[in-house]
């Protein structure tokens, strides 16, 4: 212990602390002084803990200089405020009863503070936690951590994807308005934003979609550092949004027949035979299944089960993703192209190229068709292998629980015992299948898996 911490030993009854005046640089943060027990009654022993502790309370007071003092400025002011409402007060900074208060409501402050000895009742009375001053420039970084539980459990690139619109809309609106204080920031400003998405909607062609995505993101940033950036003022992003519903509804996306599904994407011709072997035996699958293409896109080796009677995929949440919702976790049986297809998968060691990159999958084969003319129209996609997969359930009359099993869908009425069964749900996929089924388990799919 270096001699010099000794200073900082002090004894009040039989136990020792370490206790210490607080920088001024961090005193509107942490108040005066800091206090910690050293948890003994032996000086000595005294002696050789404050050399420990004084260390780690420098190494703090370090890392808050460097990075953590903004954010411990908003939590005493949120705390403050709390107090302050708490107490029958309305929170008001010192600057501001300085400038902007009648002598009335300062004497009574003074006079309700008479006898109280507490640091956090007079810093909520007289207003002495400074509002903090977050700029827009840092209005992302702030939400993104106070908002990481709510990515518990997913992959880096699933947080990349959900946390990449709040991070455009951010830069959007500062292009639109400036790197302003986010507490200066009024209706007028959002007012602003949603002009300049007009006027890009009517000469760049884009879509309301587009814009309401961003000030949803707005929105939801500003509603969660409100309590602590805002000050009580009302979320600026509140109902800017443009209409767009239709007339008819929510429109359902474009399927395709089973027929095209077949000479597109598994017949020794198709079209698909051109592009890499992955995406091919990949889309094989989907057709099958049903599946969403990020549900087998996070498929690891121990996710295809061929060993059983009833070879199956199992989607469940792994290391790769999470999963939709609940009921997207399930059991498919693998027949027709997929059993094959799986099969491929994983003699050349599973998913490798498009492993938890189901966007990357998705724009690759999205891309593949459109440059070879193989949908029918605009509106189809790679998620149309979906739509045809229900079409067929309905065509050959699945029973509802049956079509909710395989699509991952909730059943919508009380969930007693186990569900189907693999093998129940096989008998209904054979019905549908694209390909007939084989014995062989590496034949029936003309799959050329190199490189």
């Amino acid at each position: 212990m270096g001699e010099n911490a000794r200073r900082y030993i002090t004894r009040r009854g039989v136990k020792y602390s370490y206790r210490r005046r607080v920088p001024s640089d961090l005193e509107d943060v942490l108040g005066r002084e800091v206090k910690i027990s050293l948890k003994t009654d032996s000086y000595d022993m005294a002696c050789d803990r404050v050399g420990a502790v004084n260390d780690r309370v420098m190494a703090y007071w370090d890392d808050l200089r460097a990075t953590g003092k903004a954010t411990l400025i908003a939590e005493r002011y949120a705390n403050a405020r709390a107090l302050a409402g708490r107490l029958g007060w309305r929170y008001r900074t010192a600057d501001d009863l300085a400038v902007n208060a009648t002598a009335g409501e300062v004497i009574e402050r003074l006079e309700a503070l008479d006898g109280v000895d507490d640091r956090r009742i007079t810093t909520a009375v007289l207003g002495a936690a400074p509002e903090p001053q977050l700029r827009l420039s840092g209005l992302f970084a702030e939400y993104e951590s106070l908002t990481r539980d709510q990515r518990v459990g997913k992959s880096d690139r699933q947080i990349k994807v959900a946390l990449g619109p709040y991070r455009r809309s951010v830069a959007s609106l500062i292009d639109e308005i400036g790197d302003k204080v986010v507490s200066e920031i009024e209706r007028a400003d959002a007012l602003a934003f949603r002009a300049r998405w007009s006027r890009r909607m009517t000469e760049e062609g884009l879509s309301p979609k587009s814009a309401n995505k961003e000030f949803n993101s707005l929105r939801a940033m500003f509603r969660t550092i409100g309590d602590a950036y805002l000050g009580g003022r009302a979320n600026p992003f509140v109902n800017i949004s443009f209409a767009t519903k239709k007339a008819g509804g929510k429109k359902r996306g474009a399927t395709v027949s089973a027929q095209w599904a077949y000479d597109v994407v598994l017949s020794p011709l198709a079209i698909m035979a051109g592009m890499n072997d992955e995406a091919r035996l990949i889309t094989a699958i989907l057709a099958e299944t049903g599946a969403r293409p990020s549900e087998i896109c996070g498929l690891l080796p121990d996710d295809i089960r061929l060993d059983g009677k009833v070879p199956y995929i199992q989607i469940s949440p792994n290391r790769i993703r999470q999963l939709k919702n609940e009921p997207s976790e399930r059991q498919i049986p693998l027949v027709g192209g997929a059993l094959p297809a799986a099969a491929a998968l994983i003699n050349a060691g599973g998913i490798v190229r498009y492993l938890g990159n189901n966007t990357g999958f998705s724009n690759a084969v999205n891309k593949f068709m459109r440059d070879h003319h193989a949908f029918e129209h605009g509106r189809q996609s790679l998620y149309s292998l979906r739509h045809c997969f229900e079409d067929r359930l309905t065509a050959v009359e699945a029973p509802d629980k049956i079509a909710a099993a395989l699509m991952g869908h909730k059943f919508h009425r009380e969930k007693y015992g186990a569900g189907p069964s693999l093998a129940q749900k096989r008998d209904w996929l054979l019905k549908i299948s694209l390909m007939p089924i084989s014995s062989d388990r590496t034949s029936g799919f003309p799959v050329r898996r190199v490189g």
